[in-house]
């Protein structure tokens, strides 16, 4: 069994628009659905679509529309009361495939809610083979909360693996329990890697990125400082990225899987807090997977791009259906991309079967990081005949 939990689930609206967004302006919407979401939800939907065991998690009411939703599409879930609305989040599409979203903060929960869900995870575990901790944390919720979670978890007997899809604080925090498996895409590596002040090892810093006005948010004994402190500059380049560095690194990072590869072979050899294994989503570039003893790089052909609110989410239930299936990592990588791919395709939070993800089509591809060049000139022509294949986008 599958199991998910979603911290801060939601109630998905999709419009889709026969046009570009117009802002200040009156558009009539083509098309208008909703789905009950929240990115630990998504895989349990795409997990059962699958005809695969799978509980879902949640927090709230037994007559929010969120969990009737869920009950109608008879899928298995558990929840905590919160005595309030669960959150609706909105998804405007353009024809394009351009996706906006706009999302609520969602529900606060107090620290007896808290440690409810815990509880709750932690005794539903142990029927498990995947525990899934996915997606933001609603207010009142402190950043540990996730790593929390592991920790309960791990105390089985014979404790289920982990992987968490998260961003920011909350995926930081999660990897001092070194989960078994973390999702990020670029933008969230790139994070990840500055807090933990690894951009420069993996190859992703040097001094034009640290930009001309770094320094005067310093001090002027910074020099002194920091010769001692690794933690110092992981906190100062994460500070200086968030400013204007972080989406040219992520670019960097989806142009280029052998970089991807670097980068996240970095993560999982650092001396500190790391994953077992990454997932890393390169949107029209795919994913890149690393394990201890290899890495590789899954691509798919271009597909129309419908919305890819989901995509993420998808990618992830593919890896893990594989993975409980007994597939080798890098075998499973290739349906976690037909899986994202599929999702790219379908409207509003569609969650694609079996059916749907074309696993004949990705190709995967060892990476040797950091012999990128070389590796890179083996595969260019490969590579360069799916370009365009469906963008990313990450669901709260």
């Amino acid at each position: 069994m599958i199991l998910t939990l979603t911290a801060n689930p939601s109630l998905d609206r999709t419009i889709e628009l026969g046009g570009p967004v117009l802002r200040g302006q009156v558009q009539r919407a083509v098309w208008a659905g909703q789905q009950p979401g929240g990115k630990g939800v998504n895989v349990s939907r795409a997990v059962a679509g699958a005809g695969r065991p799978t509980r879902a998690v949640l927090p709230g009411d037994g007559d929010d529309p969120v969990l009737t939703g869920l009950d109608a599409i008879g899928l298995a879930h558990d929840s905590i009361p919160t005595g309030a609305p669960i959150r609706s989040n909105i998804t405007v599409t353009e024809p394009d495939g351009t996706t906006t979203k706009i999302n609520e903060p969602g529900t606060a929960l107090t620290p007896a809610r808290q440690a409810e869900v815990i509880d709750l995870v932690a005794g539903l575990a142990a029927d498990a083979d995947w525990v899934v901790l996915a997606g933001s944390l609603p207010p009142g919720v402190e950043d540990d909360f996730y790593a929390r979670t592991i920790t309960a978890v791990r105390q089985l007997p014979q404790p289920p693996s982990i992987a968490v899809d998260t961003s920011g604080a909350p995926l930081a925090e999660a990897l001092r329990q070194s989960p078994d498996l973390i999702k990020p895409n670029a933008e969230e590596l790139a994070e990840l890697l500055a807090a933990a002040g690894l951009l420069e090892e993996a190859g992703l810093l040097d001094d034009t990125d640290l930009g001309p006005d770094a320094d005067a948010d310093i001090g002027p004994d910074a020099d002194a400082d920091l010769a001692g402190s690794a933690q110092k500059v992981g906190q100062l380049q994460a500070t200086r990225l968030r400013a204007s560095q972080v989406r040219d690194i992520a670019d960097r990072l989806e142009s280029s899987p052998e970089l991807t590869a670097q980068a996240t072979r970095t993560l999982l050899n650092s001396a500190g807090a790391r994953p077992r294994s990454i997932l890393a989503t390169l949107g029209a570039g795919g994913a890149v997977l690393a394990v201890p003893d290899g890495s590789w790089h899954g691509q798919h052909p271009p597909v129309e791009v419908v919305s890819t609110v989901g995509a993420g989410d998808s990618t992830l239930a593919g890896y893990l259906l594989a993975r409980t299936d007994g597939d080798e990592p890098h075998v499973a990588l290739a349906r976690a991309v037909a899986y994202g791919a599929a999702a790219a395709s379908l409207r509003g939070t569609g969650l694609p079967t079996p059916a749907d993800a074309r696993l004949d089509t990705v190709t995967v591809t060892p990476l040797i990081a950091p012999q990128a060049e070389a590796q890179r000139g083996q595969n260019s022509r490969h590579l360069n005949q799916h370009e365009g294949a469906a963008p990313e986008a990450e669901e709260a």
